[in-house]
């Protein structure tokens, strides 16, 4: 008979094997980028913090060409900033309905 924490780990192991299946289209430089955000949002979980769909969608299509370096709560929304994809840093706020208001706006091309 398992213990109730060798449950617990079939339990986790289930379900994590469910989502992990949800990656295999991924090639590993999409998984290293999915890495890094999750990361960032597990700190910002640990803040207290969400995302909502806009943002989250917002926050996919930079990750395209971009690599992930900050994600914070901030009043008025979550600060996020990127590297790469043609600038050095690239830093806004971004509100829950996916705007960005131009006054909290920044970057800088690479050089």
């Amino acid at each position: 008979m398992l213990s109730p924490s060798d449950f617990t780990s079939v339990q986790w192991g289930r379900k994590m094997s469910e989502l992990v299946g949800n990656f295999d289209g991924l090639s590993p430089t999409e998984l290293r980028k999915l890495s890094s955000f999750l990361n960032a949002f597990a700190e910002l979980r640990e803040n207290e913090g969400e995302l909502t769909q806009p943002q989250l969608t917002v926050i996919m299509q930079n990750l395209r060409s971009k690599d992930l370096v900050r994600l914070e709560t901030h009043k008025g929304g979550v600060y996020v900033e990127f590297a790469g994809g043609g600038f050095e840093y690239e830093r806004f706020l971004l509100r829950a309905d996916g705007r960005m208001p131009n006054s909290r706006y920044e970057s800088k091309k690479a050089g």
